[in-house]
């Protein structure tokens, strides 16, 4: 006989297997055919098959009644263009869910879609007065509106809660990024640096906004409004240090570096912070950039500053290496300049001594002895001196390299390629190992050994160095081609080379027109006229070497050397005969028609530089 105990848990299961089991079983399947639904309803939306799943979307909000089903719902009539059935679900919606802020916003945007723009500014403005009055609210309407693209509804919100003193927030940053949306960049950039002034400790984010900025500017517009801003800004507030690291900041973005040291001499007169290293940076990147005059401002701001400060030694070799440099850009041969120049190399070494920080002025003097003063012996004297002293490998390879030159100038041509190979062997793999290794090259090709030469051209055409496997590619290929014409005419052309490389001009001029008398092909012409361009330019003739320049890459486009004609003349254009739109054309030729250049990049920089110089 079965217990009670028995008897009431099988009425439990029997109860639970006949009424409670098939609920759950159904409830089951009706949760699977939701889910089935919301991925069908999803595929077809992704596949822009949006009354199909407008359908569905519909249905599940019909039995579910959740508010991200309607969401989806009415968003598929807005992409159908059903506005009158859109504007019916929303204010049915909107009665029953009377604070949800998207459904408002999205009413507003189907009325802007219907054209009733009236209607659409009415209810946007009934949307601006009853938002609440918290930071949260606002920030969560703001996006809403900007997401259907009613930015100026969005700030005119920002402003609203930067007036109340409650929220006390001025929402300086989001205004900034809808101003970005609607392409009002003097508002974003302002807003961006109000918001810098209440949180200077967000500098870098800033900085980062405003990079982006630049980088999507379609027109020039953007960089124009920021200099105007950040000098404004520096103008209106002074001690504002973090307005002055952006406008210097933004003037090296620019390549202004003009407007980057001025900016630094003021922070560092402030007294505020040691600026010293920065100025001399940019003194190293305006000379890179053959900016002489700047970079020699800013050597001179720090030697007059102190003669015991740390950075001195810096500032003084920079200081003359930057005018030397200078007057070798500008073909300057001027006895009495570098014999003062010379002077003060040794006034220099006389105060400062010796060090690894005076290396430079060491291949300067050198360079003054042998090519501008014709003091060979002192040269070679000097160089051979320093050698002697304690120093690395890399530097008494660079001092050997110097000191080759020099022997092949006096056509010491076996010292010299001694010296060439023993920097190749010491440093080797080494980007001084390559070029050591190209000039023994174009040493071999002076001399008229062009096969050895060129077997050591090829090695050279996959060096690290772009610019040493591109002046080997151009050697090369010089070799090879007027071998296959003339192998008379390339003597002849190597013997000029030779010339060039001794400043005999006459002579490589004489030698030249031998070859446009005797040896004239497609291949040996361009090199003749690319050749006589150069000398012309050393010798102050712009105009010719401007019209050479022309002959060689007008006249022989296809020609290897064609490139290097564009990129010469640009430079001529710009810094001799001061012609910077034809100038820019050059480098626009040159990066729209020899895209694989290696002059490209240049190019490039250049010609933007240029275009923001005509600019102002």
């Amino acid at each position: 006989m079965r217990s009670p105990r028995f008897l009431k848990f099988f009425a439990i299961i029997i109860f639970i297997l006949t009424f409670l089991l098939p609920q759950y079983i159904e409830a089951q399947n009706v949760n699977k055919q939701r889910q089935l639904d919301e991925k069908l309803a999803r595929e077809f939306y992704y596949k822009k098959d949006y009354e199909k799943a407008r359908d569905i979307y519909k249905n599940l909000y019909d039995n579910y009644g959740q508010i991200q089903y309607f969401n989806q719902y009415a968003d598929c009539l807005i992409l159908t263009g059903d506005y009158e059935s859109a504007e019916k679900a929303y204010k049915s919606f909107l009665k029953k869910n009377p604070k949800n802020w998207k459904s408002h916003v999205d009413l507003a945007y189907v009325y802007s879609q219907q054209g009733d723009n009236p209607k659409a500014v009415k209810y946007l403005n009934k949307v601006l007065k009853d938002v609440p009055d918290t930071k949260n609210a606002i920030n969560d309407v703001a996006n809403l509106l900007r997401a259907r693209s009613f930015n100026e509804t969005a700030i005119a919100l920002f402003d609203r809660g930067a007036t109340n003193p409650n929220i006390n927030y001025k929402f300086y940053l989001e205004k900034a990024y809808a101003y970005n949306s609607m392409l009002d960049f003097e508002n974003a950039t302002e807003c961006y640096l109000l918001y810098l002034k209440e949180n200077p400790e967000q500098y870098e984010m800033i900085k980062s906004r405003l990079r982006v900025m630049m980088m999507y500017d379609l027109n020039g517009n953007v960089d124009d409004v920021i200099r105007m801003a950040l000098l404004r800004k520096t103008q209106e507030e002074p001690e504002n240090e973090e307005f002055a690291s952006l406008l210097m900041w933004y003037s090296l973005q620019q390549q202004d570096y003009e407007l980057a040291l001025m900016q630094l001499k003021a922070l560092d007169k402030r007294g505020k912070g040691d600026y010293e290293k920065d100025i001399l940076y940019i003194a190293q990147i305006a000379g890179d950039n053959r900016q002489y005059d700047i970079a020699i401002e800013a050597y001179d701001y720090v030697l007059k500053k102190s003669d015991e400060g740390v950075f001195f030694v810096q500032a003084t070799v920079g200081m003359i290496k930057m005018s030397y440099d200078k007057a070798v850009a500008e073909g300057k041969h001027d006895k009495a300049f570098y014999e003062d120049l010379n002077k003060k190399i040794d006034d220099a070494f006389a105060k400062i001594g010796f060090s690894k920080e005076m290396l430079p002025l060491v291949m300067v003097q050198a360079d003054i002895l042998a090519f501008e003063l014709n003091r060979f012996d002192d040269a070679k004297l000097l160089l051979n001196n320093t050698l002697e002293m304690n120093l690395s490998i890399k530097d008494k390879s660079e001092l050997k390299m110097k000191l080759a030159d020099i022997y092949l100038f006096t056509d010491e041509v076996w010292e010299a390629t001694l010296l060439y190979s023993q920097v190749e062997k010491s440093m080797k793999n080494e980007p001084i190992a390559h070029e050591a290794r190209f000039k023994n090259a174009q040493l071999r090709y002076f001399i008229g050994e062009f096969e050895w030469a060129q077997a050591a051209l090829n090695v050279l055409t996959a060096a690290t160095s772009k610019l040493v496997a591109n002046d080997a590619m151009t050697l090369s290929l010089t070799i090879s081609d007027n071998l296959e014409y003339d192998t008379i005419g390339l003597k002849r052309i190597a013997k000029a080379d030779y010339y060039i490389y001794q400043r005999k001009y006459d002579l490589a001029n004489c030698m030249l027109d031998s070859v446009v008398a005797y040896n004239p092909n497609e291949v040996s012409l361009p090199n003749v006229f690319y050749r006589k361009a150069k000398i012309a330019v050393n010798a102050g003739d712009y105009e010719l070497a401007d019209s050479l320049f022309r002959r060689v890459y007008e006249g022989y486009a296809d020609s290897y050397i064609a490139d290097e004609a564009l990129i010469e003349e640009a430079l001529l254009l710009e810094n001799q005969l001061n012609k910077k739109e034809d100038a820019m054309e050059c480098y626009s030729k040159l990066f729209d028609y020899y895209t694989a250049s290696v002059y490209v990049a240049q190019a490039r920089k250049s010609y933007r530089r240029l275009r923001d110089e005509l600019k102002q």
